[in-house]
């Protein structure tokens, strides 16, 4: 019999208000922007947060680590020299990967049909995505929720506000991005002062040799996740033609929001779990009192894309689109496959169960030649995608394990 922890419901419940709403300020990001640009323009702007979430792999495995680490330290001057020296690595390596993706920007605009200049605006978001979730790692290690909710939401609010107020003055997609920045930029200054504490206290030599032997397979574990419910817009850019795009898109963001949903609930599960990783019955309890919340939220969100698909995708585009209709419970299958999987990688993670997840990037190769090869429709690529989601599925919990 599960027992209920208190612990992972109260933590859960702040995340969960604080994740809705900055997933609810998201959304009506995306609504309010596929209403203000062209479908093809949407395309273009869809495609350029599926590069933001693949460079999101840098923050969620940084974040992982360090949410870990600070769960488990308790002297706040080994914390505060912790911190330093990941912030500083964090931003060496972010300058050089930002020279390296430059490069890589060139053949990549062509490929995608994209303006390189806004593939080089885009790329700043490499510099955040490696600094930004080293202060959100310890908020959320220290489980203080409430500032760690607060610093999404404020970087929601900065992104959505200057967003449409840069895209009404005419900047179109180059406007969406120059707001996207500003609002993780200025969520990073704020978090300074949320941990302010740690910042004050007297700084102690830690040692952190484990740490970087830690980070590969957290890195590489969230390399796949991400990349597996971004990469399909990618590969629709390139297969299909862009109006068809960003049909596509329209179906896929509203997908997505699954993921997102279910976020808090990882969240909320991994320093409770990582900080009873030498209790097996108690760290088990935690994982399926947080599988018990994942499978409510997700059964909810299915039978609405199920039952509603035509009213939704019409609110969202302010139009009905039949064909983005017909597609988004598939896509809503194949992500909340993707979320469950995620959800018990991080569980493992957080125990220290992932010998073998190098495995997984096997399936990252069969989702793009599954989405690749099956790509005269978007139903028949909405349903390869389910089975490449189901193939992943299978992996982290079976390949994936001590």
């Amino acid at each position: 019999m599960i027992k209920i922890n208190k612990s992972l419901v109260k933590g859960s419940f702040i995340l969960l208000i604080a994740y809705n709403i900055y997933n609810v300020l998201n959304f009506f990001f995306h609504f309010t922007m596929v209403r203000l640009l062209e479908v093809a323009e949407y395309a273009v702007l869809a495609s350029l947060f599926s590069i933001i979430y693949i460079l999101a792999v840098f923050t969620e495995s940084i974040q992982t680590v360090i949410t870990k680490y600070s769960a488990e330290e308790k002297d706040e001057g080994k914390l505060k020299n912790i911190l330093k020296k990941t912030f500083r690595k964090s931003l060496f390596v972010s300058l050089i990967l930002f020279v390296i993706y430059l490069l890589i920007a060139v053949p990549l605009s062509k490929l995608l049909r994209i303006d390189y200049l806004l593939m080089l605006l885009n790329g700043i978001m490499i510099i955040l995505a490696f600094t930004t979730p080293v202060n959100r790692g310890i908020l959320q290690g220290r489980k203080k929720f409430n500032s760690l909710g607060i610093n999404m939401i404020t970087e929601a609010v900065v992104k959505f506000v200057l967003a449409i107020v840069l895209v009404l003055l005419g900047l179109s997609v180059f406007g969406a991005i120059t707001g996207t920045i500003i609002g993780v930029g200025t969520a990073l200054g704020l978090s300074f002062f949320s941990i302010g504490d740690i910042l004050k206290s007297r700084e102690k030599k830690a040692e952190t040799g484990g740490i970087y032997s830690y980070t590969r397979p957290a890195f590489f574990v969230t390399l796949v996740i991400l990349t597996f419910y971004s990469i399909d817009v990618i590969i629709v850019k390139i297969f299909f033609e862009d109006d068809l795009a960003g049909i596509y898109a329209i179906a896929s963001i509203l997908a997505k929001t699954i993921f997102f949903g279910t976020q808090p609930i990882s969240r909320a599960m991994f320093p409770l779990s990582a900080e009873n990783n030498n209790d097996k019955k108690r760290s088990s309890n935690v994982f399926f009192n947080a599988l018990a919340i994942f499978c409510f939220g997700v059964i909810i969100a299915l039978v609405i894309f199920y039952f509603s698909s035509d009213f939704i995708i019409k609110i969202f585009s302010g139009k009905e689109i039949p064909e983005s209709a017909s597609i988004l419970f598939y896509l809503g299958v194949a992500i909340s496959l993707i979320s469950l999987s995620n959800l018990i990688l991080l569980y493992k993670l957080s125990i220290g169960r992932v010998n073998g997840y190098y495995y997984l990037f096997i399936f990252i190769i069969l989702e793009i030649i599954l989405l690749s090869v099956f790509s005269n429709s978007l139903f028949q690529f909405s349903i390869a995608f389910i089975t490449a989601s189901a193939a992943l599925l299978w992996a982290s919990i079976v390949l994936v394990n001590d």
